[in-house]
C-alpha cells in the first residue's frame, strides 16, 4: 500500500510539476510578471493536483472540505515558490540568477517533500465522513 501511494504520488507530482513549470516559464516568455505566473500556477494546479491526489493517490471521494484542506496547505506554495523562483532567477545579488527555464524547475525540486506531507495532511489522513 505504502509503495503504490509512493509510486502514484509520484507521478501526480511529476505531473503537477510539469504543470506549473509550463505555465511559470509560459508567463515569463509572454512577458507577465512572476507573481501572475504563481497565481495561474496556484489555481490551475491546485485543481489538478486535488481531483488527482484524491481519487488515484489517497483513494478518497471528492469533496468541498478536504478541497478546502488540500487549497489551504498548497497556498503555503505561493509565498515559497515566487521566493525560490526568484532566488534562483535573479540570484539575491550574489550571482547573476538563472533563466526562467532553469530556474523554475529548481525552485519546484526545493518544494518536493513540503508539498507530500501537506498532500498527506489535506486529504490523506483524514477519514471519510
Amino acid at each position: 500500500m505504502i509503495a503504490r501511494t509512493s509510486m502514484v504520488y509520484g507521478m501526480v507530482a511529476g505531473f503537477c510539476l510539469a504543470l506549473h513549470n509550463a505555465i511559470i516559464i509560459g508567463m515569463d516568455w509572454l512577458g507577465a510578471p512572476l507573481i501572475a505566473g504563481v497565481v495561474l500556477s496556484f489555481m490551475l494546479v491546485t485543481c489538478a493536483g486535488y481531483g488527482l491526489h484524491s481519487r488515484a493517490t489517497f483513494r478518497r471521494a471528492l469533496g468541498w472540505q478536504p478541497f478546502g484542506r488540500y487549497a489551504l496547505a498548497m497556498s503555503a506554495n505561493v509565498p515559497l515558490s515566487f521566493v525560490t523562483i526568484w532566488l534562483w532567477r535573479h540570484g539575491a545579488g550574489l550571482w547573476a540568477g538563472l533563466p526562467m527555464i532553469y530556474a523554475s524547475p529548481l525552485a519546484s525540486g526545493c518544494m518536493i517533500a513540503m508539498n507530500f506531507a501537506l498532500s498527506h495532511w489535506a486529504i490523506g489522513r483524514h477519514r471519510q465522513a
